[in-house]
């Protein structure tokens, strides 16, 4: 009987060792069944990717500003500098359905995005409104739907830059009075851009300053400074803006409203009277004085004698 109990227990040991064996080659069986599900799936979608090609599709990315056509290349941590910097993506090989460039600069914050039925897109970086470092993502659809991403990080991208402005008058030493004309030059290298100015005057030497006029469009503002007190240490000082930057320009030197001082200067002229003795009249003169005196004494001589004759003879 023992025997008989024994043998049954290893009977049912060695069932249940082939049942085990049995679901462990059933659970091997279902895991490379799924590798190999996995592997035609990955294999199917290559080759849908590439059926037409068995090139990677290549992206060329490019930039040109308004004044100079000429493309050229964007890598990572390009500086890309001009008015009106356009972003160009360009794929190749031409299998693609469409393509998309996007532009983000999320120090503005902004971002720009534009999408063709194409291989070729364009993108005008001055609609981000500033100068920034940004992102620039390039994505390709082809044929069969499928997406291809290149991205490139940290390119600047400057499209503005700052204007000029350079006072003209008065700019120092000028004395006014009534009405003038303030004038200013003033340039900025981007084209087409519309410069906002504000004038201003100090009577401290450029401590305070007071707002004259602003949101000018032309480069000159007729003053009436009558009304201000007289002083020698008035400066005008000009701000202009293109929507993003603000620059100013001062007098070199103060100038004068009101009456100018006037130094008056005396010249002393010293007349020299210059006494001229004429020889010619001394002597003449002296003939006359003689003449005089000898006949003075002749007449005295003739009298004496006609005395002395009379008391002889009578």
């Amino acid at each position: 009987m023992r025997v008989g109990r024994k043998m049954n227990h290893n009977k049912s040991l060695i069932r249940m060792t082939l049942v085990s064996l049995l679901s462990i080659l059933l659970v091997l069986s279902f895991l490379q069944a799924s590798l190999s599900m996995q592997n035609r799936f990955h294999s199917h979608t290559t080759s849908d990717l590439f059926e037409t090609s068995a090139e990677v599709p290549s992206l060329n990315l490019y930039y040109y500003t308004q004044d100079d056509p000429t493309l050229k290349v964007v890598t990572d941590v390009s500086f890309l500098v001009g008015d009106h910097v356009i972003i160009r993506s360009r794929w190749d090989p031409l299998l693609v359905n469409h393509s998309r460039l996007e532009i983000i600069a999320p120090a503005i914050p902004a971002s720009l995005l534009q999408e063709e039925m194409s291989h070729i897109v364009d993108i005008d970086t001055r609609h981000l409104g500033n100068n920034a470092t940004c992102t620039i993502k390039c994505t390709t659809w082809l044929s069969n739907g499928s997406a291809y991403t290149v991205t490139f990080d940290e390119v600047f991208i400057g499209n503005f830059f700052y204007p000029h402005v350079n006072v003209l008058a008065p700019n120092g030493g000028e004395v006014w009075t009534d009405t003038h004309s303030i004038t200013w030059e003033a340039i900025d290298l981007n084209e087409n851009e519309t410069l906002l100015f504000d004038v201003l005057v100090s009577s401290d030497s450029g401590v305070t300053f007071s707002i004259l006029a602003s949101t000018l469009t032309t480069t000159w503002f007729e003053w009436n400074c009558s009304s201000f007190e007289e002083g020698d240490t008035y400066l005008i000082e000009v701000r202009v803006t293109d929507g993003i930057y603000f620059v100013s320009d001062r007098s070199d030197s103060p100038f004068t409203i009101g009456t100018a001082v006037i130094t008056t200067t005396t010249i002393t002229t010293i007349t020299t009277t210059t006494t001229t003795t004429n020889t010619t009249n001394l002597l003449t003169d002296l003939r006359f004085i003689v003449f005089i005196v000898i006949l003075f004494t002749s007449s005295a001589v003739m009298a004496l004698i006609v005395y002395y004759a009379a008391r002889k003879w009578f």
